[in-house]
């Protein structure tokens, strides 16, 4: 059972860490406005503001690419020998720009009208959550020298 939770966590971690990767490559890469960011932006503004938004498109998706590659060195050597830190440094440095993202969201939904995206940041938190827990409960099982019900995967 342990592998089992070892293998689970891993996984989980591995997705929301190339779905950081993918979504900072797609917000690096833009060349106008996406449509719910547009949407909060009336429109005889976005012309005015588009350099800006770019700009920060650009700085928002290089950072969450380079989150992406630092969770996966996390989850490839630290986390697979089993550092216990490692699970929850995952947890605290994807956590906190989940949270930022999706307050963020909220504000600018209720200020413009425009549609939020707070439910994507929800599931991405829940997913490292449940990796988090996974990896805890098997490094406590593993310090305790104990087997957990099923210990078949190998």
């Amino acid at each position: 059972m342990q592998r089992a939770l070892r293998w689970a966590s891993l996984g989980l971690f591995s997705i929301v860490a190339l779905f950081l990767i993918w979504f900072g490559v797609t917000y690096a890469t833009v060349t106008d406005m996406l449509w719910f960011h547009a949407a909060a932006v009336p429109e005889p503004a976005r012309d005015d503001v588009r350099t800006l938004y770019l700009a920060l498109m650009n700085l928002i998706g290089g950072s969450s690419a380079a989150l992406g590659l630092m969770s996966l060195y996390l989850i490839a050597i630290p986390l697979r020998r089993g550092d216990v830190w490692a699970g929850a440094a995952l947890l605290v440095c994807n956590s906190i720009p989940f949270v930022m993202a999706a307050v963020t969201a909220e504000e600018l939904a209720a200020a413009t009208g425009s549609p939020t995206s707070w439910h994507i940041m929800g599931v991405l938190m829940a997913v490292t959550l449940i990796a988090f827990v996974l990896d805890t409960v098997r490094a406590k099982a593993n310090q305790s020298g104990r087997r957990l019900v099923y210990d078949g995967l190998r």
